[in-house]
């Protein structure tokens, strides 16, 4: 595979995986696979180097799931999966969410949400 196909195919799925994360959630491997419309070997050789160069971040689900989101976005996401759960599971109102939040993250200057 020629260097220029190879970097035309890390911004793609960097592109894609940036589209999905925007939404303040994690992107699954078979999302992500019929998304760019790669073969599984081939996105894993892709994501395994992304990850290396620390521009995408892993995280194993429960099931052994894997899941992808560009790096720095992992509290973020974890921050708005903790406020859907306060709000929605445990019934606690959008501002006591944010306050018992606070605690542990706070809104830095690129807009997303970080962890002390």
């Amino acid at each position: 595979m020629g260097a220029d196909k190879w970097q035309l195919g890390e911004k793609r799925i960097i592109k894609i995986i940036n589209k999905f994360t925007t939404y303040k959630k994690w992107i699954s491997f078979m999302q992500l696979s019929i998304e760019a419309k790669i073969e599984h070997p081939t996105l894993t050789n892709y994501i395994d180097l992304l990850i290396k160069k620390e521009i995408i971040m892993e995280y194993r689900g429960i099931d052994k799931s894997r899941l992808f989101c560009i790096s720095g976005h992992h509290d973020d996401i974890d921050y708005n999966e903790k406020f859907r759960t306060l709000t929605q599971k445990d019934l606690i109102n959008i501002e006591q969410a944010e306050i018992e939040l606070s605690k542990i993250y706070k809104l830095g200057n690129d807009n997303l949400y970080h962890k002390y």
